[in-house]
């Protein structure tokens, strides 16, 4: 999480070596009493004192209950999958640090198979992101393949600064979903968001090449301080555009986004306006909109899954091939599809059966005692990862800002 190297020794390294999620914090520390010298008790607290900074660090993830191994869980839904890093801006609100591609992407005979591996698994649906996925020059070949082995649909994130008519054309070709990524109304301010002068121009003459060619382009923006005014004309935009599926999303403190969260995260009251706006215009908005209506009546159930649908419905692929919860977990290292098939890693993960196992009674803080927890299951876990601590508090919601 804070992007350092760490320095352990013998025995904090075989302390990191059990944190697999089969073993409690007592059964850890019985393994090393010996070595260090200690009472049980004693070694218990050193124990947990190490894992607690290393949690901290966002180099390990903890929680109350040992993780529950189940099987045949049913396919994902959704795979979300940057097939490369490699960007030609530089936004930044992006999780991605660099825009360079990674040294060890995957390769196209790669990503075919896997691929083929997801549509035998029953996977349904696709989306290639990044980094920029143009950028790839076998984009097309690894859409057209996907296409072939009749994924319920497939899509692709673009910026749209590089859509010129022949991509448009292609794109259609392929019959792909295409969303698009829009944070301003005028070029000053998207372009200050993505990095990038006439990036904003380059962007609209993209979304009007696609709709020319006969493709349905979707947009999203990311709401942010320098942009959050603006949005209605955003809207206005979208309207002027044709352009009939639009939503918002909330920033996401990491990567550069990390770098620039003072200047860019909405409040939580700030937030809540915006919802209120979004949902008055019946625009998709990935928040909180649920605590604008009356709570459930019922009791929590605090041994309630907590666990949202990263893991569950959807996942991620990063462009080296390691399958995440979710594409915003940034430092979180999957196993990799080069050692595993895609099903055996849906199935046997630990950091996907990690988060299957979340309860309600691993939430911490305020989030705890309010009355919405049971449809919230505490905010988002990305956010809250972010900020430090996976299970707090989410500090971007309004309730929570209220009840502290």
């Amino acid at each position: 999480m804070d992007n350092r190297y760490y320095e352990v020794n013998q025995t904090e390294a075989r302390i990191l070596e059990q944190c697999n999620g089969t073993r409690t914090l007592e059964e850890i520390a019985g393994t090393v009493e010996r070595d260090l010298g200690k009472t049980t008790t004693d070694a218990e607290i050193y124990t947990a004192a190490f894992l607690d900074k290393m949690y901290k660090a966002g180099i390990i993830a903890w929680k109350k209950e040992k993780i529950d191994y189940k099987k045949n869980w049913s396919p994902p839904s959704m795979v979300y999958w940057d097939i490369t890093s490699e960007c030609n801006l530089s936004c930044i609100h992006c999780y991605n640090l660099s825009g360079s591609p990674h040294e060890n992407e995957l390769s196209t005979e790669e990503i075919k198979r896997i691929l083929e591996e997801m549509s035998g698994f029953g996977v349904e649906n696709i989306t290639f992101s990044g980094g920029e996925p143009l950028l790839r020059k076998d984009f097309f070949e690894i859409a057209d393949h996907a296409k072939s082995l009749e994924f319920k649909s497939v899509g692709i994130a673009t910026n749209a600064t590089l859509i010129d008519r022949v991509i448009a054309k292609k794109l259609k070709l392929s019959n792909l979903d295409i969303q698009v990524s829009i944070d301003g109304d005028i070029a000053e301010i998207h372009d200050a968001m993505r990095g990038m002068k006439g990036a904003f121009d380059r962007a609209i003459r993209g979304i009007k090449l696609l709709q020319e060619e006969g493709n349905e382009v979707s947009v999203c923006t990311t709401a942010t301080k320098l942009n959050v005014d603006r949005i209605p004309n955003i809207v206005q935009l979208m309207q002027n555009l044709s352009v009939e599926n639009y939503r918002v999303q909330g920033f996401m403190p990491i990567g550069r986004g990390k770098t620039n969260t003072e200047r860019l995260r909405l409040s939580p009251q700030r937030m809540k306006e915006l919802v209120e706006y979004l949902v008055s215009r019946n625009i998709a908005v990935s928040s909180y909109k649920l605590t604008l209506k009356s709570p459930p009546t019922d009791l929590v159930d605090y041994y309630q899954s907590g666990s949202c649908s990263a893991a569950i419905s959807s996942c991620s692929i990063t462009s080296e091939g390691n399958v995440v919860p979710c594409t915003h977990f940034w430092g979180m290292n999957g196993e990799n599809l080069r050692d595993h098939t895609f099903e055996w890693i849906w199935e046997n993960s630990t950091l996907l059966n990690y988060f299957r196992s979340f309860l309600l009674n691993d939430i911490k803080g305020h989030c705890r005692d309010c009355k919405w927890l049971s449809l919230c299951h505490g905010g988002c876990k990305a956010e809250n990862y972010a900020n430090g601590d996976i299970f707090s508090s989410n500090i971007n919601c309004w309730v929570a800002e209220e009840m502290r």
